[in-house]
Order: C-alpha cells, then structure tokens, then sequence
C-alpha cells in the first residue's frame, strides 16, 4: 500500500511544472551567490582575502599582519611616485598620494554630473584622470587596494583592543564573556573570512527554503486531496489495509517530502563547493572583516563555514518537514482543491517569514530570534519545537478520525 500511494506522487506534468520553478528560482534569486557575488564595492575586499587566504592561510597572525603593513607602505610608495610624475598632479602641485586625498576631498563635486558648471566639471575630469592612473602592472586599482587595507587595519585595531571592544551598549555581560572567549581567548577574529559571505550564504538558504515550501506544496497535498474527490478513500476502507490509508499516506507524505529536501539540498548545496569561495570552508566564522557598523555579526561558536553550513542544512530540514506536517493535515482536511488552495497560500506565506526569522544571520548575535530571546543555538530550538508541533497535528488527526470511523 505504501508503494501504491508513494506512487501516485510521481506525476510528469506536475514533475515538470516543479522543473520550471526551480529553473525560474534559480535564476531568480539562487544563482546570486554564483554569479552576483560579490558586488562592485566588496569585490577588492575579497580579492585582498584570496590573496592572503593563499598566502598566510586561514587566518592572519602578527607576523602576516606585519607583512601586510609593509604591502601598504609598499602601495603608498607606487602611488607617491605616480601622483609626483603625473602631469595633471604637477599642474595642481600636487606632491605625493595624502596630498592628492586632501584636494580630492576638497574639491569632489557634489551633485549628478549633467547638474555640474564648467569648472566642477573640470576638476570631476581631473580627479577622475589621475585616479586611472592610479593602477598596478595587473592594472588592478591601487588606490582601492590601500582602501581596502585601511579599513581593515581600522578593523584590526579594535580587535587588539578587547576591553575596549567589548564595552560595547549591544553587549548583555553573558554576551561579552562568550565573545571574550571565542574572539579574544581562541583569537577568532583572526580568520580570514571575506565580509558579508555568511550573510549571502544565509540568504541562499533562505531562497532555498522558499523553493521547497513551493515545492512541496505543487508535488505533496494535490494528490491526497483528489483521492477524497475520486471517493477512492471510502473503495479503499473496504479492504482490510485501506483501513489504515491516512497513516499510509501520512507515512508517503513525510518520506516523499524528506526525499525532495534532500534532493534539492544536496543539488544546490553541492554547487556551493564549485564557487571561489570554497577555500574558506575550513575558516571560523568570526573575522577581522567585521567592520565597526556591524557589531552583532559576530558568533559565539568556534565553528567552520562547513560546520555552520552544515546546521544551516539541519534548519532547513526541520522548517521543511514541519512544513510537510502542516501540508498532510492540510490535505486531510480539505474537501476540494479550492479549500486546499485557500490554507495553502497564507501557511506557506507564514512558513516562509518564519525561515526568514530563523536563517537569516543564523547563529550570529544579530539573527532576529536571538535577539528577541537571547538564547545560544534558539534557532535550533525553535525549529525543533516547530517540527514536533506541525507532526504531531496530523498525527492526533489521523487518531481522532480512526475513533470516528470505528464508532460509524
């Protein structure tokens, strides 16, 4: 029987219409952190983390941190010799690199440049000729580069600062001795992990969880639903197996809905291990790449990107099976397809604010769920609960329907 139910799942078109969303999906939102990131602005940053990840490995100690203010005075030094022979830079007695700055920010032009006068026009033209000149023999900026290291020695030196660092407003005291050990105590700020990549990562899970709720609800409840309108349920309780249909199809729902998480998990999942970013995997979570305005993405646990993705796989396996609960009670208790339609649409819609909740800055300080709690891995805690809770609604349907088909 349960072969029987299992197979009435698999049906082409509808196989075929699920292909399509997650095709649109994909080039929609999941293929982001393949091709959209990292964006203009983070792009030197994590040209920087690829170099040093090669380089020094996975985190930087004093000696690496050491080599890289001398790539710095190094980089000023270029710029100095370039600002000094360029004509432009002559004309305006212009020196050397900090002197350029200065002027820059004297004379930056605020404004759209169609709304600039002819004078700002000509100093826009001046500033934008002697910054593309300002290039290395790869022909990589170099004035971005001694961007990029200043914020991060801005970054460093707050981290060589604990007490000062934890003196934070943001910070409850269980907060700051949690931090203390994981930053300072283990030195995790030490890990060379590009900015905003845990971020990106979680938003992909996000997505992730979005296509399976779709999913689950075109593939799981549909079928269930049209059996009651065939009246097959009441041909079926006439044999002695069919008496047991709602447990069979609750079984069929829950496998079939376990099997398409991991189909669709380890798929998109796996491509993560195709992208640039895979050297980080085996580095911590926390960094030196936590920049001053983003206090609370920082975690309190001494895991690896792989550990973390790996609990982020676990969320998304709870929130989607206490889904799939929802869905089969959903489906037993829907006496057409419109009904169906109806409590589908606003439980999927709850779902998914609910795995915004949970996987957005997942097991950091900032997710939106420790913050209203303060409590270590409530992520977990609430998707366990969720899970049980969403099971076992069906679970108690089936019961009280077995008591009532045993009295008719």
């Amino acid at each position: 029987m349960f072969i029987v139910e299992l197979k009435k799942l698999v049906q082409p078109s509808i196989f075929l219409v699920a292909l399509l969303i997650t095709i649109v999906f994909y080039n929609l939102e999941l293929n982001f952190v393949h091709k959209g990131w990292p964006i203009a602005g983070a792009i030197q940053y994590y040209e920087q983390a690829s170099d040093w990840q090669s380089r020094f490995g996975q985190n930087l100690d004093d000696e690496d941190i050491a080599e890289v203010e001398a790539d710095y005075k190094f980089l000023i030094e270029q710029v100095d010799k370039i600002v000094v022979n360029h004509p432009i830079a002559k004309e305006l007695q212009l020196s050397n690199f900090a002197e350029f700055e200065r002027w820059y920010e004297e004379n930056l032009p605020a404004g759209a440049i169609n709304d600039l006068n002819e004078q700002e026009m000509e100093k826009y033209q001046q500033i934008n000729t002697i910054q593309q000149s300002l290039v290395d023999h790869n022909n990589y900026s170099i004035d971005g580069q001694i961007a990029v290291l200043r914020t991060v020695f801005n970054s460093i030196s707050q981290f060589n600062s604990p007490e000062s660092f934890l003196n934070n407003a943001l910070y409850t005291e269980v907060e700051r001795e949690r931090l203390s050990k994981t930053l300072f105590k283990d030195e995790g700020w030490r890990n060379i992990v590009p900015p905003e990549l845990t971020v990106v990562f979680a938003a992909h899970f996000e997505s992730l969880l979005k296509v399976l709720i779709i999913l689950m609800s075109l593939l799981i409840p549909s079928v269930f639903v049209r059996d009651r309108l065939l009246g097959i349920q009441k041909t079926q309780w006439s044999s002695h197996h069919g008496r047991r249909i709602r447990w069979t199809q609750f079984a069929v729902g829950m496998t079939a809905s376990f099997m398409l998480i991991t189909f669709i998990v380890g798929l998109f999942v796996s491509l993560l291990y195709t992208t640039d970013f895979k050297p980080y995997f085996s580095n911590g979570l926390n960094s030196f790449f936590t920049s001053r305005e983003e206090p609370l993405l920082l975690s309190f646990y001494q895991w690896t990107l792989n550990q973390w993705i790996g609990r982020m796989v676990i969320l998304i396996y709870l929130i989607g099976l206490a889904y799939s609960g929802i869905l089969l009670l959903i489906s037993q208790t829907s006496k057409h397809y419109l009904s169906l339609l109806m409590k589908v649409i606003p439980v999927s819609f709850t779902f998914i604010m609910i795995a915004n909740s949970v996987l957005k800055d997942a097991f950091y300080l900032k997710n939106d769920l420790y913050q209203w709690t303060n409590i270590p891995m409530v992520e977990v805690y609430a998707s366990i609960l969720l899970m049980v809770v969403c099971i076992s609604l069906p679970i108690i349907f089936c019961l009280r329907q077995k008591e009532k088909d045993l009295v008719n």
